[in-house]
């Protein structure tokens, strides 16, 4: 029985890690026969992943046609991208209060690691760093339970929408962006840390919505 959950398990992070490189994108129908094929797995162990991820909205079931992969629509991004702005916000001052010459090397670290990437277009590693420059704050809280919540939540973000027509100007801006909310909490100004997270999370969803639901 903990072989079979842990295969499952095993299964599942392998079908996140196809959504974030790409290799399955929102919209896209599955297939559990090909999946366990290309996964060298039986049916069970996929079926099982499947459903969890159903159960977690990554996919949409519907009977007798099986699942595709869940398109996130404006509302479920408008919330998504409330609650994120309210967690950050929310808890930047802990985060400052708490924060060590250790957590702001690394907080440091993703910044520069979002600056130093080399694309020509929009792809899937540009949001992850973006995430991990995000996360590296909230871990400066020290509440283990919140980091779990925010990775979660920028997860379900990311996965459920297509990158292809996003604007690499956006990306030159992000890294202006994320060098003054990292200006501000090396300064330890929370007020000044709260008004760019603000900013930033505003200019956000300006740019990605009109492009993500034209019309």
């Amino acid at each position: 029985m903990k072989k079979s959950k842990n295969l499952t398990l095993k299964v599942y992070h392998k079908i996140i890690e196809l959504m974030l490189n790409y290799e399955i994108v929102p919209g896209q129908r599955l297939v559990f026969v090909d999946l366990a094929k290309q996964l060298n797995v039986s049916r069970t162990p996929v079926n099982n992943a499947l459903a969890i991820l159903a159960q977690e909205g990554y996919l949409d079931f519907v009977p007798n046609q099986g699942y595709s992969v869940h398109k996130m629509t404006k509302k479920e991004a408008e919330d998504l991208f409330e609650i994120r702005e309210v967690l950050e916000v929310g808890f930047i001052g802990q985060a400052i209060r708490k924060m060590t010459d250790k957590g702001l090397e690394k907080l440091k670290q993703k910044k520069i690691a979002y600056e130093n990437i080399s694309a020509t277009h929009v792809t899937r590693k540009l949001f992850v760093l973006d995430t991990e420059f995000h996360v590296a704050i909230i871990d400066m809280a020290d509440n283990e339970a919140l980091s779990k919540r925010y990775r979660d939540l920028c997860q379900k973000i990311f996965l459920r929408f297509r990158t292809e027509d996003l604007r690499m100007d956006r990306i030159i801006e992000i890294k202006s962006e994320h060098e003054n909310i990292f200006e501000a909490i090396q300064m330890r100004d929370v007020d000044l840390t709260k008004e760019r997270l603000r900013m930033h999370h505003m200019v956000a969803r300006k740019s990605l919505f009109p492009i993500i639901f034209p019309g």
